[in-house]
């Protein structure tokens, strides 16, 4: 007797049944696997605000994104920073006093979430950038008219000695940062002093526009004399002697055109807050902010 191998295995029905199942995904696929699959970048939205007076002292807030300007009313300049925004570049400027620009300030901030409250200043007044009420940017307002004891004078375009009471060299006298740098001959010595500009000004013998005439106090506290007291005790007799003598001629020119106007027109911005000049010699300032 011959028996036969028999193997179990799907009846027409069930293949019927596996083919339409495979047909509908294939179906439902079909669409992913005919398209090349492409990412998109997600573009990044730039633009600006302006906050500023125009020529009739009204409070203008401006934005233009996509070469579009839009204005906003309102008594108070408010900038809430775009959600798409990645990066904050906050540019002020101080109002113009007659004859001096504002101080022209700038600042970068990765990010920013919160409501950003601006103040220009007007004329001989400050700007200034608040979040939450405290300031986060302030501009000052021009310096006016400078002598060589303005607060603003720390440029120095001269400096020469009238008077050295002992030669072994010869003196110098020049600007190192904030400071004045003075080699003279100290008796048999050639030494050098740094001393602050602030202290040059303030312990002057006398000035005259933009020149001022300094004498030494570099030794005063040898002689156990206090800095207040030196000037009165100079060269007398067992007290205190004076080494030298200087001129120093401090820059104390002034410009009317603001950093504003400068940056402005590097970024070819000439509609807006660069209509009105902000910050120019009797000028009020503005703030620029672009993401």
């Amino acid at each position: 007797m011959v028996k036969k191998n028999l193997k179990p295995g799907f009846s027409l029905f069930e293949a019927c049944v596996v083919m339409l199942i495979v047909g509908i995904f294939v179906a439902l696929c079909a669409n992913a696997y005919s398209k090349k699959h492409v990412t998109y970048q997600e573009a990044e939205g730039h633009g600006r605000y302006e906050c500023y007076k125009n020529s009739a002292g009204t409070l203008m807030q401006r934005y233009v994104e996509n070469n579009n300007s839009r204005n906003v009313a309102g008594t108070t300049c408010i900038f809430r920073p775009p959600r798409y925004a990645k990066y904050l570049l906050l540019n002020a400027i101080g109002g113009g006093s007659a004859s001096d620009a504002g101080e022209f300030k700038s600042v970068f901030y990765s990010s920013m979430d919160k409501p950003i409250t601006v103040e220009p200043g007007n004329v001989n007044g400050q700007t200034t950038i608040k979040v939450d009420g405290g300031v986060i940017l302030s501009a000052d307002a021009g310096r006016s008219d400078m002598n060589a004891t303005s607060v603003g004078a720390d440029i120095i375009s001269d400096c020469r000695f009238t008077y050295n009471k002992y030669s072994c060299g010869t003196p110098i006298c020049e600007q190192d940062g904030l400071d004045l740098s003075i080699a003279f001959c100290n008796k048999s010595d050639f030494v050098t002093n740094k001393i602050p500009i602030t202290d040059i000004k303030k312990y002057r013998t006398s000035y005259s526009g933009n020149k001022l005439i300094y004498r030494d106090l570099s030794d005063f506290t040898g002689h156990g004399i206090l800095a207040e007291n030196a000037l009165s005790l100079l060269d007398v007799t067992g007290s205190y002697e004076s080494f030298y003598t200087i001129e120093v001629t401090f820059d104390t020119t002034l410009s009317d055109v603001s950093q504003m106007e400068k940056y402005l027109e590097s970024l070819s911005i000439v509609d807006g807050i660069a209509s009105v000049q902000p910050g120019r010699a009797n000028k009020p300032g503005g703030v620029v902010i672009i993401w």
